[in-house]
């Protein structure tokens, strides 16, 4: 993804974005999961060793240096490897999430804007958030847990060799059963399970989000009790998956917990051999190996244990990446046709009107108009006919019924770049950035200079107020502008509309909370030949003297 970001997430692509990352850091966790197995077989072997020795006499000669060092190493190993392998693991981690973000970041951008407008619900980011958390698990509670389960069966399994090659078929046995048998039996009887509470938690947080806004109607309406009661009903299936899952969890560790116990139990039956009246250990095999044996198996048992909720994880980063994937945008989506305007001329739009993807009723108002170079366009109408969404249509930003032409061409305006690119949109709502005065105009024009900046700025009235701050146009903003007031943030933004200086002008109630003083001011500006755009399409209920020379229509 670093390179190429795919189209649809794997985890393929997962591991392929920082392959060296994640096998350093398996590598590094193999070492300290073969030490901890290692630490026990020569723990065991040593001590064996050590009262053998004892009991034979021959404790002076016996080299205790050498088994005890080996011991210290497999201990330090063991310990490092466990640091190391958390860091290594979760920096690996840390780096797969910033991708997996960028790449929610490259859809959401790609994405039409009728479709943002559903993807920008509280419930969905939370699930996003979510399913984020659920994929970066799997490379740690998946992969990293089967690749150690593996390199430790194959190192019992070297040390069974060694004692002696008859019990390698148990060893084998062993293995199989531990890392195919058993998780392919719990994926069998759980995984649906883990799909299901993973739907349910979704539904259930929108549910209970869903409570808090609608609480009061559904109390004064008296439905307050059958919502609860559907909750009840929802938290009560979830609980049953979960418990569904619990008992396949816990039955998984016991099935492994057995198996072990019978793989001593093999282990110890084949290394002996009935000699009347008594039980004797076969000659071929070596006592204090057999005990390292032993204690290895009960190392890997440890290490094994890991395995028994990988199927949980599994399924869990599945729905994760299943869903994430539905926010991919195909090619030719994010491809909008967009058609070469190379000069505006004329604008029209016929029976007209804006929709948003919430809203479930169609728009009862629609507008007709067409404007040449250098008209103005007054769009007026009461409060609620839908002037605001018409002219979000107008911007692109929303869907919208009736035809639009540009040079007597039909065209569609949504997420037309082109369209896009000759145009400026300012909303009811200013948008202040917590960057500098300085910053939030550039916005409009990048490469636009301090006197230029000031110049737009003296023209909206603003010279004085700006001269009074302590750090001028490099004054630090608060967020959303919560340092100004109305009127000095609806007319920032307009300086930052006004130095876009593009073809296309619309604003919506730009005069709103401005005094007769700053109305003024703002009607100078959009009269100045420098800045008046081309075409200019505004919503306002103030009655200006800019109205005196635009065409009013009615939305209706």
């Amino acid at each position: 993804m670093s390179k190429r970001k795919p189209q649809f997430l794997t985890f393929k692509s997962l591991l392929a974005d920082n392959p060296s990352g994640l096998i350093v850091a398996t590598l590094i966790g193999a070492v300290a999961s073969l030490a901890a197995v290692a630490l026990l077989g020569i723990s065991g072997w040593f001590l064996s060793a050590a009262g053998l020795a004892s009991a034979m006499g021959t404790a002076l000669a016996f080299n205790y240096f050498t088994p005890g060092a080996l011991v210290r190493l497999m201990a330090i190993l063991r310990t490092a490897g466990r640091y190391g392998e958390q860091v290594l693991s979760h920096d690996y981690l840390l780096g797969l999430l910033r991708q997996l973000r960028l790449w929610v970041w490259d859809q959401r951008v790609a994405t039409s804007s009728s479709a943002l407008h559903q993807q920008t619900q509280g419930d969905l980011l939370q699930r996003i958030v979510g399913d984020l958390d659920q994929i970066i698990k799997w490379p740690l509670a998946v992969l990293m847990p089967w690749i150690y389960g593996i390199l430790c069966c194959l190192a019992i399994a070297a040390l069974a060799f060694w004692v002696h090659p008859m019990l390698i078929a148990p060893i084998a046995l062993y293995s199989m059963f531990q890392l195919g048998v058993l998780p392919w039996l719990a994926r069998r009887a759980a995984l649906r399970s883990v799909y299901v509470t993973q739907a349910l938690s979704v539904q259930r947080r929108s549910r209970f989000m869903s409570l808090f806004s609608a609480l009061i109607t559904l109390t004064i309406r008296g439905h307050w009790h059958d919502y609860s009661k559907r909750l009840k009903q929802l938290d009560q299936r979830q609980q049953r998956e979960q418990a569904v899952i619990q008992r396949v969890v816990s039955r998984v560790k016991l099935a492994g917990q057995l198996s072990t116990l019978v793989l001593l139990m093999a282990l110890v039956s084949l290394s002996l051999v009935w000699q009347e009246p008594t039980i004797e250990l076969k000659s071929e095999v070596s006592a204090t190996w057999l005990v390292a044996l032993l204690l290895a198996v009960l190392g890997v048992n440890e290490v094994l244990q890991t395995l028994s909720q990988s199927f949980l994880a599994q399924g869990q980063s599945n729905v994760g990446l299943k869903r994430l994937n539905q926010l991919a945008v195909a090619p030719q989506e994010a491809q909008a046709a967009c058609l070469a305007i190379p000069h505006l001329e004329r604008l029209g739009i016929r029976s007209f009107a804006g929709v948003y993807a919430a809203s479930q009723r169609p728009p009862q108002s629609t507008a007709s108009f067409s404007m040449q170079t250098g008209d103005r366009v007054r769009i007026c109408g009461r409060s609620g006919a839908g002037k605001s969404a018409c002219l979000a249509a107008l911007a692109g930003d929303i869907q919208y019924l009736g035809v639009a032409t540009i040079n007597d061409q039909t065209v569609a305006l949504l997420d037309n770049h082109a369209w896009r690119s000759k145009l400026t949109y300012l909303s009811q709502q200013p948008v202040i950035f917590q960057q500098s005065l300085a910053a939030n105009l550039r916005l409009g024009d990048p490469d636009a200079s301090d006197e230029q900046l000031m110049y737009v700025l003296s023209i909206l009235g603003l010279r004085e107020w700006v001269g009074a701050l302590p750090n001028g146009l490099n004054t630090l903003l608060g967020a959303q502008g919560r340092d100004l007031s109305g009127g000095q943030a609806r007319r920032i933004t307009l300086a930052r509309a006004l130095l876009r200086k593009a073809d296309v002008l619309l604003l919506d109630e730009p005069f709103d909370g401005l005094d007769r003083v700053s109305i003024e001011r703002v009607c100078d500006a959009l009269s100045h030949t420098e800045y008046r755009p081309k075409f200019l399409i505004y919503v306002s209920h103030v009655e200006t003297r800019l109205d005196a020379h635009a065409q009013s229509v009615q939305v209706s």
